[in-house]
């Protein structure tokens, strides 16, 4: 599920921070967040086996094959302060299932859901929508913070389902937007205000 087809789009706050180092339980789903380290790159980056896939996760200016150097490059995002990124895996019954990111627009208020994926034997089990309600929860438990926005491609149906789900609203079209190979691929942008999240 890819949500920023450009990788602008890592706690916002104290508290965000404490999510990060010790990671959050989702309800009935048991979906857990856990801190993105190096130890998850083989994974993260077994998951995506072409430049299509690599795209729809991390956008039209990621370099295929991913390689180490460019998960680096995402931590190294984190360690600012303010964080300009904040970076997660999903684990469900002790298997990592999922990987979410969320950068920060400071100055505006922004953060931006980013390079959300979902395991590929883990897909379909609705596990994405427990993921995310813990990463936009992470988003809007700084003051700060009152917008969240992402990008997705339209063909992406699970994703644009599960956006609106929790409450995204499609704000515009950008036409041909992304090049990928020889395809241009449009781009929706969705918006969620703080006033219109409805936490579990």
């Amino acid at each position: 599920m890819q949500s920023n087809p450009t990788p602008a789009d890592s706690e916002a706050t104290s508290a965000a921070h404490g999510q990060q180092r010790n990671g959050a339980a989702c309800g009935a789903r048991a979906v857990r967040l856990v801190p993105f380290s190096p130890a998850h790159f083989p994974l993260l980056m077994s998951w995506f086996s072409t430049e299509a896939e690599a795209v729809q996760w991390a956008g039209p200016t990621v370099t295929v094959p991913l390689d180490e150097h460019q998960l680096v490059a995402m931590l190294d995002e984190s360690r600012s302060d303010p964080p300009a990124r904040l970076c997660w895996m999903a684990e469900h019954n002790e298997a990592l299932v999922g990987h979410a990111q969320l950068g920060f627009d400071w100055r505006n208020g922004v953060a931006r859901l980013s390079r959300v994926a979902v395991a590929p034997f883990a897909r379909g089990r609705g596990l994405a929508k427990p993921m995310l309600t813990q990463v936009v929860d992470a988003a809007f438990r700084d003051t700060q913070i009152q917008r969240v926005e992402l990008n997705v491609y339209p063909f992406n149906e699970p994703a644009l389902r599960t956006y609106r789900a929790l409450g995204f609203v499609q704000e515009g079209v950008r036409r041909a937007s992304a090049l990928v190979g020889a395809e241009r691929w449009d781009t929706v942008h969705m918006g969620l205000l703080r006033s219109e999240w409805r936490p579990a």
